[in-house]
């Protein structure tokens, strides 16, 4: 299955054992792939995806959290 959304939202950080960087994805987009969810998971809500941000492409997962996704 192939799915594409354009993100448009201000990074942030989460604290926790280590820093890490957080995109919340919009309601809209995230209630889409809810819809798919369930045959996109591997466990626990998360959905692998492939990321493009510019020129540089990566693999990385959608992570569920208070109703949206974020990446």
């Amino acid at each position: 299955m192939k799915y594409e959304f354009r993100v448009e939202s201000e990074l942030f950080e989460w604290r926790g054992p280590s820093p890490f960087y957080f995109v919340k994805i919009d309601s809209d987009i995230s209630n889409q792939i809810k819809t798919e969810a369930k045959l996109l998971s591997y466990g626990w809500g998360v959905i692998p995806i492939y990321g493009q941000i510019g020129d540089s492409q990566f693999t990385t997962s959608l992570i569920p959290k208070d109703g949206c996704y974020f990446i």
